[in-house]
Formats: C-alpha cells, structure tokens, sequence
C-alpha cells in the first residue's frame, strides 16, 4: 500500500510540474517569430506600470485623451501575457470627433498592445537610450474599421511625466478600383503627440 501511495504522488507531482507553464520575461519575448506556446511572458520589471493613468495631448485646437491600464495574464489562445490597454477620446474646438471611453469590450479595445521597442526598431528613436524600451500599441477605429499603430515613449516634461507618441500608419492601404474603401484615414490624425499624465 505504501508503495502504490507513493507511486501516486510521484505521478501526480510529475503531471503538475509538466502543467505548469513557464515565465519568461516580456523583454524576451520573440517578435516574427513562434512563442513559446502555453508560457507567460510577464511584465518582470513593471514597465507597464509607468503608462498607466490619463494622459492627455493637446495640438493647436486638437485634444487627444488616453486612459492605459496594465492587464497581467491574459490568455490569447496560446500564450498568457501582460499587456496595456485603453481607451480614447479625441476633440477638435471642444467638441467630440470620437470616444472610446465608454467601452466595456476587453475584446475590443481602443489601445491595446505589449510590444516593446529598442531604439533601433521601427520607428526609429534617434533621442532613445540604448537601454530603455518604448511601448507599440494597436490604436483601432472601429468607426471606420481601421487600425493605425502607437508609440510610446517616457519622458518628462516641465517636471511631469509625460508620454511621446506617434501614431503612424504601419502599412498600405490596398483595394480593388472597382471598391475603393469609404475611408483612407482614421478619424483620429496621425502624427506626434505630446501627452501629460493627468
């Protein structure tokens, strides 16, 4: 009997050690290539932490606002991973062109993403330290079904923290001439953005 009782809980530790996924740091994570299915890739430094809050931009008579929070372990269907997330509400003269803000879809956020950038990768960061990791985000319109990206840099401005960003268009717009898409631009401009934790 004793022997089949440890026969058990040998096996049994076995599965769970096999269970278990690993945790590797999102610094590591593989960009263009396979991840390391079942694993977390966790925000290990807390680098997440430093976008969240509001943040607001403010060009000419243009009001960008962005609300960011770090999610920890979600499962996208292979991987666990932490992750930034938001929502966004843009005005021009005072009056909103379009708002995010109310959404309540995880699924469908209007920020969201955990790539971190080197200063050498798209864009490139000539002001950048070698050392210090921007953030890239999907920025979607869902409005007009259009999806640009967002780069997120740390920096201070007259004492506050502060965020650089660019949203940018990551790629070409194609379509047939015979079914040209209702909109080649999102209602939200790209271009940089300065924004100032609120």
């Amino acid at each position: 009997m004793k022997n089949i009782l440890t026969s058990v809980l040998l096996f049994t530790t076995l599965i769970a050690c096999k269970a278990q996924s690993p945790i590797i740091d999102i610094e590591n994570k593989p960009y263009f290539t396979e991840t390391q299915e079942n694993a977390y890739y966790k925000d290990v430094n807390n680098f997440f932490n430093d976008f969240e809050g509001t943040w607001l931009a403010t060009n000419g008579n243009k009001t960008l606002k962005i609300v960011l929070l770090k999610e920890t372990q979600l499962y996208t269907g292979k991987i666990y991973t932490d992750y930034v997330s938001g929502e966004y509400e843009y005005k021009k003269d005072g009056t909103t062109v379009i708002s995010t803000l109310s959404n309540t879809d995880r699924y469908k956020r209007g920020v969201n993403g955990n790539s971190l950038l080197k200063s050498n990768h798209k864009p490139i960061c000539n002001d950048c330290s070698p050392t210090k990791r921007r953030l890239s985000v999907t920025f979607s319109d869902r409005t007009r079904d259009m999806h640009n990206t967002l780069t997120l840099q740390l920096i201070t401005v007259n004492g506050r923290l502060a965020l650089k960003g660019l949203l940018w268009s990551n790629g070409g717009l194609s379509y047939h001439i015979d079914n040209p898409p209702a909109h080649i631009e999102m209602t939200v401009p790209t271009g940089w953005w300065t924004f100032i934790k609120q």
